[in-house]
């Protein structure tokens, strides 16, 4: 329930969290550059996938640091993006028409009734499960042509993204073996490549009676009256960090005490968690 008018914002101390990150992003790609007077690399594409890594993290300080003083006001009618000498936004709840969560972008999109993209809401804010749960109660979902989706996938992307860590220390302990080291190295990185792969699940079926969550090589499937909740929330791996907003992952609670949590799938937690919610209230998902 909304109550009066509501407003979020980003934590107290993100943008100058957000303005240290940068400055030591930055002055680390100086030093690195400047390394390169030194003398030649020996591992090139080792040193440019490390540049690369920088300058997005560099970006993505850059943006955050000027978005750091917007707020979101919400009220009974009206949702308004206010940002800083600037003119406010404004959508009313029934120009609100369609609502995507890019995960991996951490954010939250909002669509009007022409389908242009107007406000953009980030994870990083304040209260930010909150901020969600209004928009989930204040809009619906667009109407559709074909039949509602009841299959809800990871995307190829998603799953690989998801590798970089152990990749890299991959990469670092095969040349370290190569350097006379131990090879223990390279096969705990690769199990540890292979529990990034297959523990999480990587699809959801909506079944007439059932919810059938499928892992690679194994499938559960959890009857409708087994489900004690369907819930949201931004998981992070430190809670107190401020510049990660977390892990948006739908978590579906079992009469068993189980807890299946469901994250980075290509439709957005968002358009999930809707669908899972209503078919689990009805029994089902719509005809």
């Amino acid at each position: 329930m909304l109550v009066a008018t509501e407003t979020f914002r980003y934590p107290r101390r993100f943008k100058a969290m957000t303005a240290v990150s940068g400055v030591v992003l930055a002055a680390l790609a100086v030093m690195l550059l400047t390394w390169l007077e030194t003398g030649p690399v020996r591992h090139t594409e080792l040193f440019v996938a490390i540049i690369l890594t920088i300058s997005v993290c560099l970006a993505w300080c850059v943006t955050m640091f000027r978005r750091a003083d917007d707020e979101v006001v919400l009220d009974d009618s009206s949702i308004a993006y206010r940002v800083p000498g600037r003119s406010t936004v404004i959508l009313s709840w029934p120009e609100v028409t369609g609502v995507r969560a890019r995960d991996l972008l951490q954010r939250l999109d909002l669509s009007d009734v022409t389908g242009t993209r107007r406000i953009v809401l980030a994870y990083q804010m304040e209260n930010f499960g909150r901020l969600r749960l209004i928009i989930r109660e204040r809009t619906t979902p667009p109407a559709t042509a074909g039949p509602p989706r009841r299959v809800f996938a990871r995307s190829p992307g998603s799953m690989l993204l998801s590798l970089h860590w152990p990749l890299i220390f991959v990469l670092v302990s095969a040349w370290y073996w190569r350097q006379g080291g131990s090879p223990y190295g390279v096969l705990f990185c690769v199990a540890w490549g292979l529990w990034t792969l297959l523990a999480p699940p990587w699809r959801v079926r909506l079944r007439d009676d059932a919810v059938a969550v499928d892992w690679l090589g194994w499938s559960r499937r959890i009857p409708y009256t087994d489900i004690v909740a369907v819930r949201i929330r931004d998981l992070k791996g430190i809670p107190d960090k401020e510049t990660t907003g977390g892990v948006a992952t739908v978590m579906i609670e079992t009469v068993r005490g189980g807890v299946i949590k469901l994250a980075e799938f290509k439709e957005g937690s968002f358009a999930l968690y809707r669908a899972l919610d209503e078919a689990w209230r009805r029994g089902g998902p719509p005809a």
